[in-house]
């Protein structure tokens, strides 16, 4: 509870901070609406020669897309900024001040500011998938949009600990600003189906690169695409990729020499 209460403090003074921009607040709310505007766009134009891509049909890859980019806009608000944060501080030695304060130092790499502008970015693409949603008409029920944050927040999970892993080499190499590339490339790949991945490269971006289950899993909840064994695969991603992060934080606490002394 000490942990929410900290993460709800954090949250209300970045609030408090965007609210003091009242014009900036409602240019962010229209940027999200034309990015999200951007994407449909662009799969208007991909579906303007085939029917299907993967088995998926334009609205069904419309949900996808914004499934993703809920994902991806909710790491960069709460998590993104913070990890950057994260790995300065290991090169500078401001991390001395971290491992002074009584909180998890896996707590402080992922939270402290939130991005209001990535936040407000959500905006945009739900409210295109309710109405994609709304158009389709997979009878969805209060159990399916359940299950559908569920496997959202596991996909900010996974992006988060995958992320974090690769930053905590931070304590053995210090400089590993290269490792964003990796984000980038797995954003890329988060939004297509993983029904246009050969098996093995199926298989290599949940378990090694874990892109799909970011926006395939709830977007397969959502469309009833889902099956139980492919789920419960998904939720262990999450598992395994969080408890490995924690792991080398730890192994990389050993290592860290004050950067400042």
């Amino acid at each position: 509870m000490r942990y929410i209460r900290l993460f709800a403090v954090q949250c209300k003074l970045s609030v408090m901070a965007a609210a003091m921009y009242r014009m900036n607040f409602w240019l962010m709310f229209i940027q999200s609406l034309v990015n999200s505007a951007a994407g449909i766009l662009s799969i208007e134009f991909i579906y303007g020669s085939v029917d299907t891509i993967a088995g998926w049909s334009k609205n069904e890859m419309i949900i996808l897309i914004c499934t993703s980019l809920i994902v991806n806009q909710l790491f960069r608000g709460f998590i993104h900024f913070n990890q950057n944060r994260f790995i300065d501080s290991v090169g500078n030695g401001s991390f001395d001040r971290m491992l002074l304060r009584p909180v998890s130092i896996v707590f402080q790499t992922g939270t402290g500011s939130v991005d209001m502008s990535c936040i407000l970015s959500v905006m945009g693409p739900l409210v295109v998938l309710l109405i994609q949603t709304n158009l389709i008409g997979t009878g969805v029920t209060i159990i399916t949009i359940a299950l559908y944050i569920l496997f959202v927040l596991n996909g900010v999970l996974i992006l988060s600990s995958f992320m974090l892993l690769l930053y905590s080499t931070a304590f053995l190499f210090v400089k590993v600003d290269g490792m964003t590339d990796l984000y980038y490339l797995i954003m890329d790949i988060a939004d297509k189906p993983k029904e246009m991945f050969a098996r093995e490269f199926m298989y290599g971006f949940i378990f090694v690169i874990p892109a799909i289950p970011l926006a395939n899993a709830p977007a397969s909840v959502l469309l009833g695409k889902s099956d139980l064994p492919m789920m419960l695969i998904y939720l262990f991603v999450g598992m395994i990729f969080a408890a490995a992060s924690c792991l080398s934080i730890r192994m990389g606490l050993r290592r860290y020499t004050s950067a400042s002394s």
